[in-house]
């Protein structure tokens, strides 16, 4: 009776234990953040973009996730260096820091400033202007002047070369400007040879700088990750979880497919040039079909142009193999559901094009796609027919995949080309990969489009109509 008492009361402990722990682990869950969250970052195209048409930018874009996500505002303020944005930290002017390529060297415990998660680590790159020679030894960065971007630890990289060769080379950096707009400059100076950069800065502008190529990596990966202070109540937690939220559910994976997944891991500059080349010389004498059949369609007419420059590089009487013809590559079918009487005449090609996309687009609406990914699978629908987009997605659903997700069926086409998958569906074999290939390649010249009609250049002037002409297409 003694034990049996004895037992009773340690369950009853235990019970009373792990009740006040949930009750305090709860309470702990509940503590408000401030109403309004301080950011301080660097100037970079990912962070504060001024090409892309995806949305407000990778980073930026996991920021505002986490203030709908912890119910607080944004306060954004942009910093020169990232050595600024850490002293704002350190001295309370700011709650979470986005350190792209950076590791402070002054975090103690003196400062209630923590690390977050690791969410990405990029090269150092050393670039090289093709106007002269790329780097064929390290010793030949001696004396040379060599761009290095003031705001990240590409600074100590270029220190810790400095030791290493034993020689000083000249450090030009960037004072007054963004990384972009430096780079901008020096990609039109040969006098200046090299350029130390981080790779995940400089993936999105790549296909700008079409005189500067990658010659070498050097040193470590840096970090791309968040610090916060840790003396802002609830701040770390809400963090913490909301990490591990979209980590696992594959949100930022899906961000990242959407913001670079297009970008080829070679540019093949040959094809930059004829593309920047048949801007200039081939798409004006177009502005008006692009222009008209946006307006009425309702689609951003550098989106239009983008899938006309994929089907026929602005040739007219452009025929494939298959035997779809014109501008937009139209099948006989598709051009007797469409009403049309030629597919080799311009205005024809254009309107019709415009208007099976939004067509496709409309028939979506039933199968729960938002956003992007919406017009991604209207591209891929484009090319292999509806019939395989609803294969993809039903195959998606299938294997456990998010069946609404661009980069989900990006994996599941090319399985649409094995017996294995295909023979479970409704319209049985379709050319997978091409359709991968097609709809990364639209992305890409839509967003170089996007970037050359606002940076400084040759294009920029051909261009300037069509994005006076844009329109709101994301319904």
């Amino acid at each position: 009776m003694i034990l049996f008492s004895q037992h009773l009361f340690n369950i009853i402990a235990y019970l009373v234990f792990f009740g006040v722990f949930f009750h305090l682990y709860s309470l702990k869950h509940e503590i408000p953040l401030p109403s309004t969250i301080r950011v301080a970052a660097v100037d970079i195209e990912r962070v504060f973009p001024k090409l892309s048409p995806w949305g407000p930018g990778f980073d930026l874009e996991l920021l505002q996730e986490f203030a709908a996500y912890s119910g607080t505002e944004l306060e954004m303020t942009p910093f020169a260096t990232h050595d600024e944005a850490f002293e704002a930290l350190a001295r309370g002017q700011a709650d979470i820091m986005l350190a792209s390529g950076y590791n402070p060297d002054n975090l103690s415990p003196t400062i209630p400033v923590i690390a977050g998660p690791v969410y990405e680590e990029s090269p150092a790159l050393m670039l090289h202007n093709i106007r002269r020679f790329e780097l064929r030894t390290p010793f030949e960065l001696c004396d040379q002047d060599i761009f290095v971007p003031n705001h990240s630890d590409l600074l100590q990289i270029f220190d810790n070369l400095k030791e290493q060769l034993a020689c000083s080379p000249n450090l030009l950096t960037n004072q007054n400007s963004t990384h972009l707009a430096s780079l901008m400059e020096y990609n039109s100076n040969k006098n200046v040879r090299f350029h130390l950069v981080e790779a995940g800065a400089f993936k999105p502008i790549q296909p700008f700088l079409h005189r500067l190529r990658v010659t070498d990596n050097f040193g470590d990966d840096l970090q791309y990750r968040w610090y916060l202070r840790d003396d802002v109540q609830g701040l770390n937690r809400a963090i913490e979880d909301y990490w591990h939220m979209i980590t696992s559910n594959g949100t930022i994976a899906d961000k990242r497919e959407m913001y670079f997944g297009f970008i080829p891991e070679e540019t093949d500059f040959y094809d930059l040039y004829t593309f920047r080349k048949n801007i200039r010389e081939k798409l004006p004498l177009y502005k008006k079909h692009i222009l008209s059949a946006s307006r009425k369609y309702n689609i951003d007419p550098l989106f239009l142009a983008a899938v006309m420059y994929q089907e026929s590089h602005f040739n007219p009487l452009a025929r494939s193999k298959t035997g779809v013809r014109g501008l937009m590559q139209l099948t006989t079918d598709t051009a007797d559901l469409l009403k049309l009487t030629s597919r080799l005449d311009p205005q024809q090609s254009i309107t019709g094009g415009a208007k099976y996309l939004r067509f496709l687009w409309d028939k979506l609406e039933s199968r729960d796609v938002d956003g992007w990914d919406r017009w991604l699978f209207t591209l891929a629908a484009y090319n292999q027919g509806l019939g395989h987009v609803y294969d993809a997605i039903d195959t998606a659903s299938y294997i456990g995949k998010d069946p609404g997700s661009w980069r989900s069926l990006k994996q599941v086409f090319p399985l649409l080309t094995r017996t294995k998958y295909h023979s479970n569906t409704r319209y049985g074999y379709t050319r997978g990969y091409e359709a991968v290939d097609y709809v990364d390649s639209i992305r890409y010249y839509y967003y170089i489009m996007k970037g050359l009609a606002v940076l400084p250049g040759l294009e920029a002037q051909y261009l300037a109509p069509f994005v006076t002409g844009t329109v709101s297409f994301s319904r």
